[in-house]
């Protein structure tokens, strides 16, 4: 990375961004049963792919900024707090007072980690439209950070980005409207485990991988959970193991694991390194109830590996 580029922000986000409240709960209830369900546990945390991924990095000690759209609401004023907090810069964020901010309900499975997730989202798609001040924000960055929200933002985004040399990576969770226009402009695609293949529409998940970077990806990386992730590139593919932790809630996993790579790749470091550093930065995420309350910070992601001798110093 051209560290002469930027001496402010160097990671932008553009696109999705949640209040979360989330429970560990035995069961799911059952409707009209007078029996009451009760909980062993219950936070609040900011949710949302970018949002998550943008604090992870801000925890790395990465210099982030948020561009999307928030609700005037209770909702909307936690979450800008809670980025402030974090050191996140808000300056390109937009604060609207005739929509309500997206609030998400996450049901974990005491022992398993699994999850059933309630969502009511209040921002649309179309909230967001972007101008020249944000091209120029954009465009002093390193990375620019998507997941397909606000999609015709996401594109211009993505387009401007290229045309200054800024690296895009797109995390990719399920197929939407936009992602044939998006997709080859993204240089790092870090997707979920079903991506490939209900996108690409190609079974086999090899096939899939190589279908996924002939859309013009520099690198495909596929995550696959408590299993690590796998790697593509044009040259080679590999796999980075995940580490052995008792995961506690797996929300907001992913997101770590996209703010563990860019972190990586800002670094310059090769792909198995960033591979398992994310790997890392994603399994200390998991131990704690909540997307972003368990989100490392650099020293305690070094001591971990340190321990486990997976990545040099």
């Amino acid at each position: 990375m051209d560290e002469t580029r930027l001496p402010g922000t160097k990671v932008v986000g553009l696109g999705y961004c949640t209040y979360d409240i989330l429970t560990i709960v035995a069961g799911l209830p059952q409707f009209d049963d007078v029996r009451m369900t009760h909980v062993s546990d219950l936070v609040h945390d900011g949710g949302g792919q970018v949002g998550t991924t943008l604090t992870a990095l801000a925890r790395l000690g990465v210099q982030t900024g948020y561009l999307g759209v928030l609700g005037d609401d209770h909702e909307g004023r936690w979450l800008r707090r809670l980025f402030e907090q974090e050191g996140v810069d808000l300056s390109r964020l937009r604060v609207r007072d005739d929509m309500g901010t997206n609030v998400c309900l996450v049901l974990v499975e005491q022992g398993t980690a699994r999850r059933a997730i309630l969502c009511h989202p209040r921002v649309e798609v179309e909230a967001l439209i972007l101008g020249q001040a944000d091209q120029a924000y954009i465009q002093a960055a390193q990375v620019l950070h998507l997941d397909g929200q606000f999609m015709p933002a996401a594109i211009q985004a993505a387009r401007w980005a290229r045309d200054a040399g800024v690296k895009v990576c797109f995390d990719g969770n399920h197929p939407r409207p936009g992602l044939d226009e998006l997709l080859p402009l993204a240089n790092w695609l870090v997707v979920a485990e079903s991506f490939p293949a209900t996108y690409t529409g190609l079974s086999r998940p090899a096939k899939a991988a190589r279908a996924l970077l002939e859309t013009g990806a520099e690198v495909v990386v596929v995550t696959r959970g408590a299993e690590g992730c796998e790697v593509w590139t044009s040259e080679a593919c590999f796999t980075a193991p995940g580490l052995d932790v008792q995961a506690v809630d797996t929300t907001g996993a992913g997101d770590a694991f996209h703010g563990g790579f860019i972190y990586a790749m800002l670094q310059g470091w090769d792909l198995r390194r960033a591979a398992t550093f994310a790997n890392a930065v994603a399994a200390i995420n998991c131990q704690t109830l909540g997307g972003r309350r368990g989100l490392p910070t650099l020293d305690q992601v070094q001591s971990i590996l340190r321990f486990d001798r997976l990545v040099p110093s």
